[in-house]
């Protein structure tokens, strides 16, 4: 049991008959109950002018843990959800400093498993403890913590602990012992993993805690460790990042550690057999990318140090790669990707995930062979820095040409009619035009009207689909008169031009007469 200060000594028990008896327990203050529940709502009267109070409350299975709540008169709740930095929680027990309590009624609420006798306790806190400040440095091969604390008795608990971020107080110890006001001690990093680390300090006295983060960060590598993952690269990748690693052993496993720009540890996940990690940059609620990350790579079962790669959100790599194809669709069985880059790159291009071209390192056009159906051209542009850029064309290539056919072949025809009629048929979503003009095509059938001058007559078809594949028919239609149509055709000439000569004649006379009467 933790002792405190001026403390009122509560006992609280689950039977009907100890309740009974609370009122009376609390007029002549004694205030123990004996509780033997999974959770119980205690009840506790602080009558006693405190400036700096705390409850400690205990429980008789010093083994196991407990959640506990207590909500003052005024409806304030002191916990470790809504109060963690006034809240020490160990197994067997847990203390709340509540600073100067409201006088009345508190309300105690413990959970947990089969605890047995639970004692509540609440007195005057005699030093605030307050860490002036608190840093860690390397010194040689030692780390060493030095802290300073006022208002505190001439004896404090020091504990100090290793964090993999600057929240939460979850840390891994790395020293405890006694000391005074004041102090620098030696951190026992022995058995630490290589990380980046946030320290933090814990001053106790009389069951009253304070922490406190130093401000600076311990980029810890460990000196007996000499496994280290080869070949670490990273960088930008598109709009994220990525992390890449030589391996050697398709069945060792890695961990990936990410941390934030404050060294905060924000991701720590495994992979198997592999040699590279991607990531996103996480968005803050304005939507925008977090500034930059860093990451690293170890082996999973056994311990090790790392290279450490910074990558920046504002990263732009400079280069660009453009297709000889525009649209979604072709009818060639190669495209095209130029590449552009103001600095040394490396060029991969991959189509259906099968890798077309390695490691290139000039600029320049570079050609890969696609087959008919859906393909997805990838171009892969890293700079010197290490950071990547895909340039992705999806792109279905049709090289088969559209189906066409007319109902009558018309070459060689020859007619004495000045018109001919071409009909067929060509699949749907296909382009027909008819001697450069396009035709409309009914569930895939025409029927053209084409008129014909005399003598030979071209006549050309085409059908192209949307990939500019062609089917083309040609013919040659010649158009003849017979000799009735000859003998018209001589009389009508004969006709229009003695119309002609006698219109001359006519005209002729009519200026003559005009001139004559003036």
């Amino acid at each position: 049991m933790i002792s405190l200060i001026k403390k009122n000594d509560v006992k609280i028990g689950v039977s009907e008959y100890i309740k009974i008896l609370i009122c009376a327990l609390i007029l002549v203050l004694i205030s123990s109950f004996n509780v033997y529940a999974d959770t119980k709502e205690l009840t506790m009267n602080v009558n006693n002018d405190y400036t700096n109070a705390a409850f400690s409350i205990t429980w008789e299975k010093y083994d196991k843990e407990a959640d506990v709540e207590i909500v003052s008169p005024d409806g304030k709740t002191y916990s470790k959800k809504e109060t963690p930095d006034a809240v020490y929680a160990a197994p067997g027990e847990a203390v709340i400093s509540v600073g100067q309590p409201a006088k009345g009624e508190w309300k105690i609420k413990v959970t947990g498993d089969s605890l047995g006798k639970i004692d509540v306790n609440v007195g005057q806190v005699p030093n605030s403890l307050i860490i002036d400040s608190f840093t860690v440095k390397e010194n040689g091969d030692k780390y060493e913590a030095e802290y300073s604390v006022s208002d505190c008795p001439e004896s404090i608990d020091v504990e100090i602990f290793a964090d993999t971020d600057s929240e939460g107080f979850d840390g891994e110890e790395v020293y405890s012992g006694n000391g005074g006001a004041s102090g620098t001690v030696e951190l026992n990093m022995g058995m630490v993993l290589s990380g980046e680390y946030h320290f933090y300090i814990r001053i106790s006295s009389d069951g009253t805690y304070k922490r406190k983060y130093s401000d600076s960060v311990i980029s810890y590598q460990n000196k007996d460790v000499t496994d280290k993952v080869q070949g670490v690269t990273g960088g930008k990748y598109n709009d994220g990042y990525y992390i890449s690693w030589e391996y050697e052993n398709e069945y060792d496993d890695f961990k990936i550690y990410v941390w934030d720009k404050d060294m905060n540890l924000t991701s720590e996940e495994e992979v198997e057999g592999e040699g590279f990690y991607y990531g996103d940059f996480n968005t803050d609620e304005n939507g925008d990318d977090e500034e930059k990350v860093y990451l690293a790579v170890v082996y999973a079962n056994k311990r090790c140090n790392y290279d450490k790669i910074e990558v920046k959100s504002d990263t732009e790599l400079d280069a660009e790669v453009t297709f000889d194809v525009e649209g979604d669709i072709t009818s060639h069985k190669f495209i095209e990707g130029t590449v552009q880059s103001s600095g040394d790159c490396i060029i991969n291009a991959f189509l259906n995930g099968e890798q077309k071209i390695e490691n290139e390192t000039e600029a320049g056009s570079y050609r890969v062979i696609m087959s008919d159906g859906d393909n997805e051209v990838i171009f892969l542009v890293t700079d010197e820095d290490g950071n990547k850029k895909e340039f992705v064309k999806k792109i279905y290539v049709d090289t088969i040409a559209p189906a066409l056919s007319v109902a009558d072949d018309i070459n060689n025809l020859v007619t004495s009619k000045s018109y001919v009629y071409v009909s067929g048929y060509s699949e749907n979503g296909a382009t027909v035009t008819l001697n450069g003009r396009e035709i409309e095509l009914q569930k895939g059938y025409f029927n053209e009207k084409v008129d014909l001058g005399l003598g030979k007559n071209n006549i050309e078809l085409i059908a192209e689909d949307i990939a500019g594949n062609k089917t083309v028919y040609k013919a040659v239609v010649s158009y003849e008169i017979n000799k009735k149509g000859r003998m018209e055709l001589y009389i009508l000439t004969v006709i229009a031009i003695a119309l002609g000569i006698l219109y001359i004649i006519v005209f002729v006379k009519g200026i003559r007469r005009r001139r004559s009467t003036k």
